[in-house]
């Protein structure tokens, strides 16, 4: 794995959605290390000096863009303080510091052979998965079936509909969106799922109940990913085939 370092990146872009969350992409200023879908990187608003080494406050988040590509992306809502400045500073041209790579929350150096996959997303929640997402090919061929159940609150709320669609389009996996609020009218293929409705831990194992070993992970709001931890355990899972999202 790499190792983690700190570097220079340009805004290159902020797409709302919906109430106070947002997609932000940067250009780095050098070549960033390979990373795991999975992953997670720090994002500091304050200047940083490498000669004094002395990193400043940040935040962490999981790195939505895929490995190799030019572009970081990660995924926000605003939750508190330092997520509120970041939506009064974050803009097209600003610069920041970013260090990574960190974290072991990885799908593909977790899963074992013969093992499928679930992901569980409450709404940004879905951003460790995106990279994963974006690496599947349009066939099965070596590796899991996987099974994605994204829940959000409100229709424009959906993130990277679009790839999501191509996937599960192109039979890499099987895409449940469930919309909390309202009516689901996301323009998605067929191949989706997409209701009105929460995230149910026990119908998605249900579900899932003649997938070959399932491996769970759970991304999103603590207080979910530990009711669903929970619930799967008591349902018989051993817990070591139960990733979470720890950092959160």
């Amino acid at each position: 794995m790499a190792n983690p370092i700190k570097l220079r990146a340009e805004v290159t872009g902020v797409i709302p959605f919906g109430k106070g969350t947002y997609a932000v992409t940067f250009q780095p200023s050098v070549s960033v290390p390979r990373f795991k879908a999975g992953q997670f990187l720090h994002l500091t608003l304050e200047d940083f000096n490498p000669s004094d080494g002395f990193w400043p406050e940040s935040r962490v988040f999981s790195i939505a863009s895929a490995s190799g590509m030019p572009e970081l992306e990660i995924v926000y809502s605003v939750k508190g303080r330092y997520t509120r400045r970041m939506e009064e500073e974050i803009r097209a041209g600003r610069s920041v510091w970013l260090k990574l790579p960190y974290g072991s929350f990885t799908i593909d150096s977790t899963a074992r052979t013969g093992q499928d996959v679930v992901l569980v997303a409450g709404g940004t929640g879905i951003s460790p998965f995106l990279a994963y997402m974006e690496n599947l090919g349009g066939g099965r061929e070596r590796r899991p079936r996987v099974r994605l159940y994204y829940g959000i609150r409100e229709n424009d709320m959906l993130l990277h509909g679009s790839m999501i669609g191509d996937r599960a389009t192109g039979s890499s996996i099987e895409a449940n969106i469930f919309v909390e609020n309202e009516e689901a009218r996301l323009a998605l293929p067929s191949a989706v799922r997409a209701e009105r409705g929460r995230l149910d831990i026990d119908r998605i194992m249900d579900e899932c109940s003649e997938l070959a070993k399932p491996l769970y992970f759970l991304s999103g709001p603590p207080q979910m990913i530990v009711a669903f931890r929970d619930r799967i355990i008591e349902r018989g899972t051993n817990f070591e085939n139960i990733k979470i999202d720890e950092w959160e």
